[in-house]
């Protein structure tokens, strides 16, 4: 039981236009069973209809000190909830939270008491909110449709569908920080909006089991007129938070909320859930794991499981996490593949390899196995394995003699059937323990009526973190990360690839994580490069560049060569999702997906170091090629004049050019550079 000295709970209902269901609410809200001073207030927003006066004046008589009336001119729902807000924060200065109860809907005579118990005294939790149980037109034989929005609270949920009521109890230290309803959203999807500004404050909703909240559906409301602007009004919410829908944020949040992978070690029996191998894996018993996958069984929709299951033993998994950074390409490129299931094999090569080929190439040393497959055909795996048989594929990712694996370079070798015997029999043992269960029957007026989790991975995580048709690339985290282009015939000379370690060491040392793009022809040779820079890159990414035919166009009269390939672009417009801005190094052919991965905020710099440029000029290839991309390079860094006077000449705004020590001096915080 509550102390009655603890703070106020206050009660906002906008009144507008529906004085034949405000008795009701009224009267719902005044005699609330709870422990505790409570303060309703009718907000009458310009009301054209004199019975909503009349209503509340006859029932402040019966509820005199708890019923309080103000009338305003017209300022549609947020306005008026605002208004009815910083009244009762006056009225109370102490007061603990408001609930916000619209003029045609009622709750029950406990709910206030329910919604405070579940909001509790976690200051994180800035609302509770109900499950929606509608009356009125109702599709239930019973009179009244129960919705369950989200039965756990999911920030990533809630990004893509309002999950919230509107009638939910709000912790007044939300207001205090200055959350308000957006007086402009006057056409629908005002309770969306404040709760996205509440999340983007620091707080998080709570769900309310058996709250007693009733709402009245009507042949006509805000709501339907809301859906007919549907899509004006989720770009316009968007735009309005649209820290919350960068990519980092989504994948952030997948990783907290809906890791896509789940690593099954074998030799254990563990299971670890995580999006990013850089990232903090949540570790599993057998049993616990089991539970999670009935859990997504029986309701597919409402739950989050991951999407791909790899299984493997507990030395290839510390494989895997001493290389996260190499790793987390491995894992991009085996997401796009559409085999149910795949057999990994990692191994030392020499050079590049990205055709699909038969098997015919000899490996100096066999580093790991696992299985990969997609947790979608799990039920079906045991039977598919068995039947299918197709050629190897490779792809190969550099790695220096001094990295954990030990070997010139990690090729990737995945197909579909030459798995380890004693591997594909318990992974076979492990999955057909998951699979019996008992389904559970829900009741007839109850129904998930939230977000699809398999609609949120497939269409809103890869609409904001990738292209169409891509997956995201595995990285999450709140460090800012820098896209650098290099090319492996830079890399090739010892004193570039000292200066290019130097450059990695800034980048780490000022708080950047750098994603390295290594430029590379088909099958080039590895055996000349200093990898010196190796440890400081947090990612490295190969990138074919055409050799042979390349596709040239004209700019100012003179041929600009464009060396990426479609999915080349492709790949580099994925992974620019998750980077804050772009260094290249010389004039790389990455210059040729710079103006596309740019619309999503980056910056681009150059550098035109001679350590990185071909020696003493820039020819007339590479002048068209800077000019022509002028519209999307924010800084050109030299301490050469020469580049200066001969690209400015061009008419390359001098305003871009810095020097070097100017574009590496430190910022306001004395930490490095600001992209």
């Amino acid at each position: 039981m509550e102390s009655a000295s603890l703070e106020a709970i206050g009660v906002v209902i906008p009144g507008y236009g529906h004085p034949q269901f405000l008795a009701e609410a009224i009267i719902s809200a005044c005699e609330q069973k709870i422990n505790r001073k409570l303060y309703v207030v009718v907000v009458d927003d310009g009301c054209k209809f004199p019975e909503t006066a009349q209503i509340v004046s006859h029932l402040m008589a019966k509820y005199p000190g708890i019923l309080h009336y103000l009338r305003q001119e017209n300022t549609r729902l947020p306005g008026a909830r605002n208004t009815g807000i910083r009244f009762l924060m006056a009225l109370a200065p102490r007061l603990d939270s408001i609930y916000f109860l619209d003029a045609d809907n009622r709750i029950a005579p406990n709910s206030i008491g329910i919604f405070r118990q579940t909001l509790g005294d976690d200051p994180t939790v800035g609302w509770a909110y109900p499950d929606i149980s509608m009356f009125g037109i109702s599709r239930s034989e019973n009179g009244f449709d129960t919705r369950e929005t989200a039965p756990e609270y999911s920030q990533l949920k809630h990004l893509v569908g309002n999950i919230s009521e509107a009638g939910s109890l709000v912790r007044a230290e939300v207001f205090r920080s200055g959350v308000f309803f957006n007086e402009a959203m006057t056409s629908g999807f005002e309770d969306w909006d404040f709760w996205l500004s509440a999340l983007e404050a620091g707080y998080i909703g709570r769900r309310t089991l058996y709250s007693g909240f009733l709402y009245r559906r009507r042949m006509e409301s805000m709501l339907a007129e809301s859906r007919r602007l549907e899509d004006t009004l989720i770009a316009r919410i968007r735009e309005t938070h649209k820290n919350l829908y960068l990519p980092k944020t989504i994948l952030g949040l997948e990783q907290k909320e809906a890791p896509i992978f789940a690593f099954y070690i074998t030799d254990t029996n563990d299971v670890f859930l995580t999006s990013d191998l850089k990232a903090k894996a949540e570790k599993l018993d057998r049993t616990s794991f089991k539970a999670c996958f009935q859990r997504w069984l029986q309701n597919p929709h409402e739950v989050f499981f991951p999407e791909y299951l790899i299984s493997l033993s507990s030395s290839q998994w510390d494989v895997l996490k001493n290389n996260p950074g190499h790793v987390r390409w491995i894992l991009w490129r085996l997401r796009e593949e559409t085999d149910l299931v795949t057999s990994v094999s990692l191994q030392s090569t020499d050079h590049f390899e990205f055709h699909v080929r038969p098997a015919d190439i000899t490996v100096e040393t066999q580093m790991a196995n696992f299985l990969f497959l997609k947790t979608t055909m799990l039920r079906s795996f045991a039977l598919q394995v068995k039947d299918a048989v197709e050629p190897a594929r490779k792809v190969s990712l550099p790695i220096p003699k001094k990295a954990h694996i030990g070997a010139p370079a990690l090729l990737l070798d995945y197909h579909k059937t030459e798995v380890l015997e004693t591997q594909l029999r318990i992974t076979e043992q492990f999955i057909e323990e998951l699979m019996p269960m008992q389904l559970v029957s829900k009741h007839q007026s109850r129904r998930y009526a939230g977000p699809s989790c398999m609609e949120i991975r497939h269409n809103f995580i890869s609409e904001v973190c990738a292209v169409e048709e891509r997956a995201p690339f595995p990285v999450c985290g709140n460090r800012e990360r820098i896209m650098v282009f290099v090319t492996v015939d830079q890399l090739a000379s010892s004193t570039t690839a000292l200066c290019f370690h130097d450059l990695l060491k800034r980048l780490k040392v000022a708080g950047y994580d750098s994603l390295v793009i290594l430029e590379h022809g088909l099958r080039q040779s590895l055996a000349s490069i200093d990898f010196c820079w190796w440890p400081e890159a947090d990612d490295v990414v190969p990138v074919e560049v055409m050799e042979g035919s390349v596709e040239y166009r004209l700019y100012l009269g003179r041929r600009i060569a464009q060396k990426l390939g479609l999915v080349a672009k492709e790949d580099i417009t994925v992974l620019a999702r998750s980077c804050d801005a772009f260094l290249f190094c010389g004039i790389t052919a990455g210059l040729d997906a710079l103006g596309q991965a740019k619309m999503h905020g980056a910056k681009g710099h150059v550098l035109l170091d001679p350590m990185f440029m071909e020696p003493d000029t820039i020819d007339l290839k590479q002048q068209a090629k800077l000019l022509a991309y002028e519209h999307a390079i924010s800084t050109v860094v030299t301490d050469d004049a020469s580049y200066f006077h001969l690209l400015s000449a061009e008419g390359f705004p001098p305003s871009k050019f810095q020097s070097s020590s100017k574009f590496w001096a430190k910022d306001e915080e004395g930490t490095g550079p600001t992209f």
